[in-house]
């Protein structure tokens, strides 16, 4: 197999040695390479990474979180999403041994989306050549600190003192709103942190839509 990326440097950052090259290589094909080099992308190793990772993380959150059903799925799709998948692979370095085309590669940047797809495609090149615990580790190594960081703040108990504690002197105020059916009730809350809107949550019940608002607001202070 013809090396196209340094693959003994990748698998140094990812902690895992393959058996199978050509897994980790193709992982690192974008689509815009496969095109002009016809050769395989990484678009099918991404679609089962996406499975994978989901796969670990709901095992993660319900073995080491005790928060509610609905909690550990927000949790989920907090880290199974676009923004953290992609900053785990700007914090490796591993998008600059991505393989692009040369209309792809004028761009000095890779967006948010094509970071995410490349970390599910490496999921999914290590799940078929090493199983579920290899692919378990290196999950962990690069999502390791934000999974902590959830637990850390509350995000499944209590999102409402997670924010108090985050902003101990700031005035933190929940307007909520009533809309529906006597017997099928929506609750809608905004949270207002020192007069500034700051995230907004539904729920079917006053307590969780705070909750949901203020997992909102955390969320959107991060981004700051």
């Amino acid at each position: 197999m013809k090396e196209l990326v340094n693959i003994s440097e990748i698998e140094k950052i990812i902690g895992y040695c393959f058996k199978s090259k050509k897994y980790l290589q193709t992982a690192f094909v974008h689509s815009s390479y496969s095109n002009e080099h016809k050769i395989e992308s990484n678009e099918r190793l991404e679609f089962l990474g996406d499975a994978v990772i989901e796969f670990i993380i709901t095992e993660i959150l319900y073995l080491q979180f005790r928060g509610r059903e609905g909690d550990m799925s927000k949790i989920r799709s907090m880290i199974v999403s676009e923004r953290p998948l992609a900053e785990a692979v700007e914090r490796l370095g591993l998008d600059k041994f991505l393989l692009k085309g040369v209309g792809e590669s004028k761009n000095t940047t890779e967006s948010k989306a094509v970071k995410c797809d490349l970390f599910e495609a490496i999921c999914g090149a290590i799940y078929l050549d090493g199983g579920i615990d290899e692919t378990r580790k290196f999950f962990e190594l690069a999502l390791g600190e934000t999974i902590l960081s959830l637990k850390i703040n509350g995000y499944v108990d209590d999102p409402k003192t997670a924010l108090q504690e985050m902003l101990k002197q700031a005035k933190i105020v929940y307007s909520t709103s009533k809309s529906g059916e006597d017997h099928r009730p929506i609750y809608k809350t905004t949270v207002f942190i020192n007069g500034i809107k700051m995230g907004s949550g539904m729920g079917s019940n006053k307590k969780t839509a705070e909750e949901n608002a203020a997992s909102v607001a955390i969320n959107n202070l991060k981004k700051v």
